[in-house]
């Protein structure tokens, strides 16, 4: 496993990077491929039933790992934004875990809309810095 620094003010080296968690890769990737294709716009909700609590939360995690996938990069060329969640369903046993996929430019431009509609976020990229 390959090692990385800690950065300039710390040039000793730490713990070793992690591989990358390819687990939900596939999912985004036949999103990205759809909406490429012209069959889905980007932001469409998806939903998935999955059983148990913990469940739900490795798929919300293996989702935000996918953001940084280099190979779904290659699809779009940029980078995804990813906003994923979970809940328990009506039936207050099973969980229901949702996704919405975007590349950051999409993503970015739709945050500027709703901030332009007089909208307050939390994060406002038209701020200067």
């Amino acid at each position: 496993m390959p090692r990385k620094t800690a950065g300039r003010k710390y040039p000793f080296t730490t713990t070793a990077a992690k591989e990358h968690n390819h687990t939900m890769c596939p999912v985004v990737e036949a999103i990205a491929r759809k909406v490429v294709a012209g069959d889905e716009a980007w932001g469409t909700l998806h939903t998935w039933n999955v059983v148990s609590e913990a469940d739900a939360k490795a798929a919300v995690k293996g989702f935000y790992a996918a953001r940084y996938c280099k190979e779904l990069k290659g699809i779009t060329g940029e980078w995804m934004s990813i906003r994923a969640s979970y809940e328990i369903d009506q039936d207050g046993e099973t969980y229901v875990v949702r996704l919405q996929v975007w590349p950051r430019s999409v993503a970015r431009a739709e945050i500027v809309r709703r901030i332009q509609d007089g909208e307050p976020l939390a994060y406002n990229p038209m701020k200067p810095r």
